[in-house]
């Protein structure tokens, strides 16, 4: 790439969770101008059902970029399946005449799957966030692996991932720990006050004590996502004096039924408030002022920590995770999860969650990942051939 000429970089994002992720990152490549952006918009983004979360891309500024819309109707496995071959598809079609030097993608969704297995046969580098991790209870795991292996550039968020990483054969010096995109948000965004939370949202409950909930499905067991929530909420009904946001469940095999779930007990509860989509700004002011996170979602585990907000991570989903000090596991199960209720919210954890140091990074993620991609693609060779690295035993 000579000096004068534009990195051509593109971008995809598919869900609310990962766009937050991706959002200061995006806004830095935005900003550059040794970088042409685009930006590639699909799955649940483009989903009324699952809040339309398009419109806070447009509200960021993003307006001109390429929208992948896929089947998002049928949250059974098969048709996650059959999601995914339409993505594969459509992405096929899109790189067809639109090559960039470089294909940024975060984590391990169907759809990011679909699009970097089409990059990878178009012959298109790939540059890969968040990979290494392992969530055993999840199908995302294996996804998240072959991603790594379709990937050339490897940002993953702490030490133990990138070890990973090589060892599924990845070259050390084409794996960066980078630390995960969720605590510089934590750590740089300004977030609204109490009052100002409370306004956004209309829930003056935040102005007490109150819990943000977040419960995704199990997807690598069978049919366990309805009796799970039930026993959650009968944890979160014993205790009688706190409120909850409840944020709904992502577009997997079995999120609707969660979301049904919620919104039928919701309505007889006036202490609950139940939110699609927050957005990055009020989900992680909500999480800074909650007494507890409590569910399976993945920012149990690495945002509310740096929020200095104890974590409740329930079931398998996360299950093989780095875990923070500040984060108790327990099962699936009204009791367990009352338990930890209990623990997390006795003044001695509460304090000593606020003083737990992220094994996720320090904040300049995002920064670090721009500095690399520009010496990558400035050095990039004519072929993406990789040599397998064996690790010596």
């Amino acid at each position: 790439m000579s000096e004068t000429k534009k990195c051509q970089i593109c971008v995809i994002t598919g869900t609310r969770a990962e766009y937050g992720l991706l959002r200061e990152l995006l806004f830095k490549l935005r900003k550059d101008r040794r970088i042409d952006l685009g930006f590639v918009v699909t799955g649940s983004h483009l989903s009324d059902t699952f809040g339309k979360t398009e419109d806070e891309i447009i509200g960021d500024g993003f307006k001109d970029y390429i929208k992948v819309p896929i089947p998002m109707d049928d949250d059974s496995k098969e048709g996650m399946a059959y999601s995914a071959g339409v993505a594969l598809q459509k992405f096929a079609e899109l790189f067809k005449n639109y090559k960039p030097d470089l294909l940024i993608v975060l984590g391990d969704r169907f759809e990011i799957f679909a699009a970097v297995s089409a990059a990878h046969l178009i012959g298109i580098s790939v540059a890969h966030i968040s990979g290494g991790d392992v969530t055993e209870g999840a199908v995302d795991d294996a996804i998240r692996h072959c991603l790594t292996k379709m990937s050339y550039l490897h940002f993953p968020g702490c030490e133990q991932s990138a070890k990973r990483i090589i060892q599924m054969g990845e070259q050390p010096d084409r794996v960066f720990n980078v630390g995960e995109l969720g605590v510089e948000n934590c750590l740089n965004m300004k977030i609204l006050s109490r009052k100002e939370l409370s306004k956004s949202i209309g829930f003056d409950k935040v102005l007490d004590n109150y819990c943000v909930v977040t419960f995704h499905p199990v997807t690598m067991e069978a049919d366990t996502a309805e009796s799970q929530v039930y026993e959650l909420i009968g944890a979160m009904d014993a205790q009688q004096s706190m409120s909850y946001i409840i944020t709904m469940a992502n577009a997997d095999a079995g999120g609707r039924a969660i979301n049904d779930i919620w919104i039928k007990e919701g309505k007889k509860r006036s202490n609950w408030l139940i939110a699609t989509s927050l957005g990055v700004l009020r989900y992680l002011s909500a999480v800074k002022y909650a007494r507890l996170v409590i569910g399976n979602s993945s920012s149990g585990v690495i945002e509310a920590p740096s929020m200095g907000t104890p974590t409740i991570n329930i079931g398998d989903r996360q299950k093989g995770r780095v875990m923070a000090e500040s984060v108790i596991c327990c099962e699936p199960d009204k009791s367990c999860i009352a338990d930890a209720m209990k623990k997390a919210l006795t003044y001695d954890f509460q304090e000593k969650a606020k003083h737990i140091k992220s094994p996720f990074g320090n904040g300049t993620t995002s920064k670090l990942i721009v500095d690399i991609i520009i010496d990558y693609l400035k050095n990039k060779s004519q072929t993406n051939e990789k040599r397998f690295y064996d690790i010596n035993y």
